[in-house]
């Protein structure tokens, strides 16, 4: 096990027991462990198979602040493994609860409402994230780039409306941190980082986006990223495009 220096040791005795207590599907010892108003958040925020043979506390480092964030790897049915990451605070009563957790390494979630709308409107720009390209609407009439899809420009009120690649190329315009599971698709990548990135090349459209390699990552206003597409998993799926930081040139 790898410490970090000043890891209380009755941390490091409740992270063992934690592990084992998940291990063992003894729900109710992990479930005190939790923080109380955080119950909720954290059963769903990690995926962990229902049938576990063993664990291993990994590592336990200081993160500032009195908290400390804790690796411990799971071992299932033919020694396939996986690993959490909890974050350990000190609660009011003096001991030591868990604020959050995650499976590592993160991996973004594909979301169920990705897709094209009801109306169709939105139908090329879906079409070309299969094809490998950003497709965003624009006017030939009076050039204005158009985004969210609309049956007619806002601007010149022409209604023959074109789509139009784009380099996903953009500066992040603001972005949150998402920590609850709104949907189950969620689970098992939380926390994840939604970026509104804005396109210069498209006229400053704005377009949303999750944000990929974000664990640990606090994104700066205006920072520049690249989009990739990212196939659908499967048939019931579409592509999404998944935003990365580009490298800072000096």
């Amino acid at each position: 096990m790898n410490l970090s220096s000043g890891v209380p040791d009755e941390l490091v005795a409740t992270v063992e027991a934690h592990g084992k207590a998940v291990a063992a599907a003894d729900n109710a010892v992990v479930l005190a462990d939790f923080l109380p108003d955080r119950v909720g958040q954290l059963i769903a925020s990690a995926d962990v198979p229902t049938r576990l043979t063993g664990c291993q506390v990994r590592s336990i480092t200081a993160v500032g602040d009195g908290r400390y964030d804790a690796v411990i790897r799971y071992v299932e049915p033919g020694d396939e493994w996986f690993e959490l990451r909890s974050r350990w605070v000190r609660f009011e009563d003096g001991t030591w609860r868990v604020l959050s957790v995650r499976n590592i390494p993160d991996t973004p979630p594909w979301m169920d409402l990705a897709g094209p709308s009801d109306d169709g409107l939105d139908g090329p720009h879906w079409d070309g994230l299969r094809e490998g390209k950003l497709l965003l609407q624009r006017c030939p009439g009076c050039a204005s780039w158009i985004w969210a899809p609309r049956p007619i420009c806002p601007c010149c009120h022409c209604f023959e409306l074109s789509w139009e690649q784009v380099e996903p190329v953009g500066t992040i315009y603001s972005w949150t941190r998402t920590w609850q599971p709104f949907g189950p698709e969620a689970t098992g990548h939380l926390p994840y980082v939604v970026v509104l990135v804005e396109l210069p090349r498209a006229g400053g459209c704005r377009v949303l986006g999750v944000l990929a390699h974000a664990d640990g990552v606090t994104p700066r206003i205006g920072a520049r990223v690249r989009g990739r597409m990212d196939a659908a998993p499967d048939a019931e799926h579409w592509p999404l495009i998944r935003w990365q930081l580009e490298a800072v040139r000096r």
